[in-house]
């Protein structure tokens, strides 16, 4: 019974927080989770001329910036939007947004790896930081887009 109620808490904290929301307020609790995505993302492209690519990651692999590409379509809150508001533009943009910040991650991994391997050992800075501003840039159309929508 222990075990069960353990594992019963540990999966409602992993829930995103718009699973908590009331169904006339689902729209913009997943509005707030979208902006909230967006604004871990205002440090990335700083981060990554500087060079601190665990620190880019880190952004990037941790609610609620993940669930935007990496954490499957039952978690991102772009495709929870577009279901919420009918807004089925949202559905590509949602696909556009994790291409854009998959690669930036990839980018910023390769990075981390590069003094070691062969070849001529050039860093990429300008490629993550035109995906970040990208992917910052699709957010922003989402908020809006949703915000309309409302």
């Amino acid at each position: 019974m222990v075990a069960t109620m353990a594992a019963t808490a540990m999966t409602t904290l992993m829930v995103p927080t718009t699973a908590w929301a009331a169904p006339g307020g689902q729209a913009q609790a997943l509005l707030a989770d979208l902006e909230a995505s967006r604004l871990k993302l205002d440090g990335v492209p700083k981060l990554l001329q500087n060079q601190e690519w665990d620190a880019v990651r880190s952004i990037l692999k941790t609610p609620p910036v993940n669930y935007l590409w990496n954490m499957g379509d039952s978690r991102n809150p772009v495709l929870a939007l577009a279901k919420a508001t009918e807004t089925f533009e949202l559905v590509e943009l949602k696909d556009e947004i994790a291409i854009s910040l998959q690669m930036c991650d990839q980018l910023a991994y390769d990075n981390v790896f590069l003094p070691f391997q062969p070849g001529n050992g050039k860093i990429k800075i300008k490629e993550p930081v035109d995906l970040a501003m990208k992917a910052m840039k699709q957010i922003d159309e989402a908020i809006q887009m949703a915000k309309d929508a409302q």
